[in-house]
């Protein structure tokens, strides 16, 4: 940026004269310092302030013509939308009247400027790049735009963008004719979307890229998962059909067809004839769409971190994120702007995303002006400073232009950039509903509007790209394949079910296996308590750290606490070659102060990970504070964790209820994601939970919720009594033979519990997990058994101890699903006459009593006479999960003590 100057008027004079050469080369607020150059008598100087004027007015016009000149684009292939205009781009708002336009201003003239930027950025291919800060990016997008940049296609090009567009309308007029019932939500009216697409892919692929993650949509989700993806037309049309596409005995709920994800290959030539391949992985995704691209992020940084670990320098270089979004959903879904926010903060970047923004000008039935406060969809993404290139599906060239300056942008600067194709759909929202009720005008002008492939095959064959008899043998080519597809679709069956190959080949099916020994030698142990409290020699470590951290060495005889069992379990993992990878507010300190994972220098701020000097690389440990946001988060990891089965993945919750905000991705996605798509995760939810007088929003996990959904071994809930089995259960889900959620109810006054405390031998050589924890102190004939979890039991067992009773057994049952129903069997034979409580803090209707009931009535169905059951002891149901005043908490928890013990 220039200073003022402080010379005399011979440096002013220069400056001027730099100014009419160069006005981008002079700061804008020294230009009001010209001014007087236009009153001088000097001849020379006259002509050179009217030339001064003139170059600034058309400096002013070009500026204006960049940042508004999208509001002048022609955009709706309908013609329905008329452009607003900005009056800024008239030359009369920058002084310019009619006798300056014809006028020579630097090899131009004002009349000439202004044609050559209404066409850079006033036509049906646009941008926004003002907004964006990064001076040499702006720059050259604007280059880009108004230099013509992929302009100019070649015949082969245009070619091969001819047969993308036949091959997309062959297959959805076909579908359309044979499975008129089937909702597929068709592509007609955004053909050149799978133009678009192409460009990028092939683009990536001969830029050296060899893996892309695309973030459906539902929008012509069959025609892309076949033409871009590579899926074959057998097995999606046997989808259609209603096929199975799992073999016989495979027990699976499976999904709707344009929900499936798939992985294929695709190849692309050079210039020089090199043929280059890059690996399309399209996940599955439900309703909640929008949720897919966080997902796809996730995947795409788990695969830069494994290449990170195999020694490559730069995997963003070959790896491509390309999310796909709709108008409705971009615009409308809070988890977009999560989303977004993750972009460039360092535990979740991806080197840039490539966004692509399916404008369908509608979504469902809702007009934008009813479904958006902002001028275009896609102004969501500014917030982060993403430019944003608009343009017609109507231009088929200018759609693949679109897509190549969005791929060359994310290569050159690494960060994210959005395409807007603004087109319509032809059929509405799906292919069994009626536009014409909501949407008269709209549907009529559809109706009377030729298809994008029609039109561009006409131009083709005008141009000599194609002869017409050339277009009619490639449509019926593609017609050809259909047919032979469909028909042996109808015979067609899988011959194994899509899961786990490749990295995950060596997995079995959830609950196929032994659980495993967990345990690690006591000596290992104190090694690695030792190593998770070290720091460099004259690191300032904060004083209660310090003196916490002194308990945890000398405590490891007489009992390990929470903080420690975690991080036995992070650095043995570690040791072992495995990553470890934990996000969440306030995670790497701890809600409650209770990890410190990374430390702070108290005089310099340095930070320090103890836990780092046993990763095996940089790459294998993540400890982070993520955005105060969950859902985005939440199906971010779980992103990780369906492509890394060898990374533990946790997300902690500031406080358990907290993963109300992501409740979508649990449902959608953690709980069912096996049974719908058979993709494995192992993501645990650190969910910290406890009635404590904290108020309805800080006291309940909601452990109801997952026992609801749980099924079919599809995920563990544990609400760990036991350091030990955190320990334990840490350790279980990278040591099982297969990969499930855990749902972990984690402590938080049991944190600094006295009681909350296990032996180093029950984390020794040999230990496992043990789901339900019997009473070592009354073995036999107890006069009742109380069965509970969590922190009820401590709040049990100090009341016990104060009254002097001998005769009731408590006993934890730590994993709330799947039920041990042999474990707790085998506990109450030993008390055959005993009454048998059930008794949590949880109101009746929340906690784990619904979902244990039956199992306990079946238990003691088997052990005594028929009818017998087990008796509930909590708080009554309520609407909400804890009261608010102290008084009436602690009144209901000595509520729930007395019936218990009474």
């Amino acid at each position: 940026m220039n200073t003022l100057p402080t010379a005399g008027a011979g440096y002013l004079d220069d400056l001027y004269a730099r100014f009419l050469k160069d006005p981008l080369s002079v700061d804008p607020s020294l230009w009001a310092m010209f001014a007087p150059y236009a009153d001088r008598s000097d001849g020379v100087r006259s002509e050179a302030a009217g030339d001064g004027r003139l170059a600034v007015a058309c400096e002013r016009l070009m500026t204006a013509w960049r940042l508004y000149g999208h509001l002048a684009s022609s955009l709706d292939p309908l013609d329905l939308n008329q452009a607003p205009g900005h009056p800024d781009l008239s030359p009369s708002a920058h002084g310019l009247d009619d006798g300056d336009l014809d006028t020579p201003v630097a090899g131009t003239t004002p009349r000439d400027l202004e044609a050559r930027l209404r066409a850079a950025w006033g036509g049906r291919f646009t941008a926004e790049v003002m907004h964006v800060e990064d001076r040499a990016a702006r720059d050259w997008l604007i280059e880009a735009v108004e230099g013509g940049l992929y302009a100019d296609p070649a015949v082969d090009e245009r070619r091969g963008r001819l047969d993308a567009l036949l091959a997309a309308d062959a297959m959805e007029t076909f579908m359309n004719k044979r499975l008129p019932t089937n909702k597929r939500f068709g592509l007609e009216g955004l053909e050149s979307l799978i133009v678009l697409l192409e460009a990028i892919v092939g683009d990536a692929a001969r830029a050296g890229m060899d893996k892309a993650v695309i973030a459906p949509m539902h929008r012509g989700r069959l025609t892309l998962i076949t033409r871009l993806v590579g899926k074959p037309l057998t097995a999606a049309f046997s989808e259609l059909l209603g096929t199975p596409q799992v073999p016989e005995g495979t027990e699976a709920s499976s999904d709707v067809p344009y929900h499936l994800g798939f992985t294929g290959e695709r190849s692309f030539t050079d210039a020089d004839g090199t043929e280059r391949r890059i690996r399309l992985t399209m996940p599955s995704n439900p309703s909640h769409v929008e949720i897919v691209s966080a997902v796809t992020l996730g995947k795409t940084r788990a695969t830069l971190d494994l290449r990170r670990r195999d020694g490559e320098a730069d995997p963003t270089a070959r790896v491509l994120p390309l999310l796909i979004h709709t108008d409705g959903a971009f615009s409308g879904q809070g988890v977009i702007a999560e989303m977004l926010q993750l972009a460039g903060l360092p535990a979740y970047g991806v080197g840039g995303s490539v966004h692509v923004l399916v404008n369908n000008q509608l979504a469902f039935t809702v007009k934008p002006e009813h479904g958006r406060s902002s001028r275009h969809p896609s102004d969501v993404a500014k917030a982060i400073g993403a430019p944003v290139i608009h343009v017609s599906s109507e231009d088929v060239d200018a759609c693949a232009r679109a897509g190549r300056i969005a791929l060359e942008y994310r290569r050159k600067f690494g960060k994210d950039i959005l395409v807007d194709i603004v087109g319509f759909r032809r059929r509405g929202h799906n292919e069994l509903e009626e536009p014409m009720f909501t949407e008269p005008v709209r549907y009529t002008r559809i109706a009377e509007t030729p298809g994008i492939p029609q039109r561009y095959a006409e131009a083709c064959a005008a141009a000599g790209v194609v002869s017409e008899t050339d277009a009619q043998a490639m449509v019926e080519s593609h017609w050809s394949t259909l047919d032979d597809a469909f028909d042996r679709a109808k015979s067609y069956k899988p011959n194994a079910a899509d899961r786990l190959q490749g990295r995950w080949s060596s997995l079995s099916t959830v609950g196929e296996g032994a659980v495993p020994v967990t345990g690690v030698g006591a000596a290992r142990l104190r090694r690695l308590a030792e190593a998770s409290v070290a720091v460099p020699e004259g690191f300032a470590l904060n004083a209660k750290i310090a003196r916490q951290w002194g308990e945890r060495l000398d405590t490891l005889d007489d009992g390990i606490n929470f903080g420690t069992a975690e991080a036995l379990a992070f650095a043995s993992l570690l040791e072992d070659g495995k990553a470890v990878r934990l996000t969440g507010q306030d995670s790497r300190r701890g809600t409650f102060s209770q990890r410190h994972a990374v430390v702070f220098d108290q005089k310099t701020g340095a930070e320090h990970t103890p836990l780092a000097e046993l990763a095996t690389s940089p790459h294998h440990l993540t400890f982070a504070d993520s955005p105060l946001t969950e859902e985005a988060c939440m199906a971010f990891e779980y992103g990780i964790s369906i492509t890394d089965p060898d990374a533990l993945v946790c997300w902690e919750a500031q406080f358990g209820d907290f993963a109300n905000g992501a409740q979508a991705v649990i449902d959608q996605f953690l709980v069912a994601g096996d049974d719908k798509w058979l993709r494995q995760s192992g993501l645990v939810l650190m969910l910290p939970h406890g009635l404590e007088g904290g108020g309805p929003e800080h006291s309940s996990a909601r452990p109801e919720r997952f026992l609801q959904m749980a099924a079919r071994n599809n995920i563990s809930v544990v609400a760990c009594g036991s350091p030990a089995n955190l320990f334990h259960a840490l350790r279980r889900q990278l040591l099982a033979p297969w990969r499930r959620p855990l749902v972990l109810l984690t402590s938080k006054s049991g944190l600094r519990h006295a009681e909350a405390q296990s032996k180093l031998s029950e984390m020794g050589a040999g230990t496992r997990f043990r789901p339900v924890i019997d009473d070592a102190g009354v073995e036999c004939d107890a006069r009742k058994v109380v069965l509970t979890s969590g922190k009820t039991y401590f709040d049990l067992a100090a009341a016990r101890r104060e009254r002097g009773i001998d005769d009731i057994a408590l006993v934890r049952i730590e994993e709330l699903y799947p039920v041990s129903e042999t474990a707790i069997a085998e506990i109450l034979k030993k008390h055959p006459e005993a009454e048998v409580v059930w008794a949590q803090e949880e109101p009746e209707n929340m906690g784990a009593w619904r979902h244990l009931d039956p199992h306990l009535a079946r238990i003691l169905g088997g052990l005594r006479e028929s009818g017998a059951r087990a008796t509930y002891v909590g708080r009554d149901a309520a609407p909400s999960p804890a009261v608010g005043w102290g008084v009436w908490h602690k009144a209901e928890q000595a509520a729930v003590i007395e019936a218990a013990l009474a």
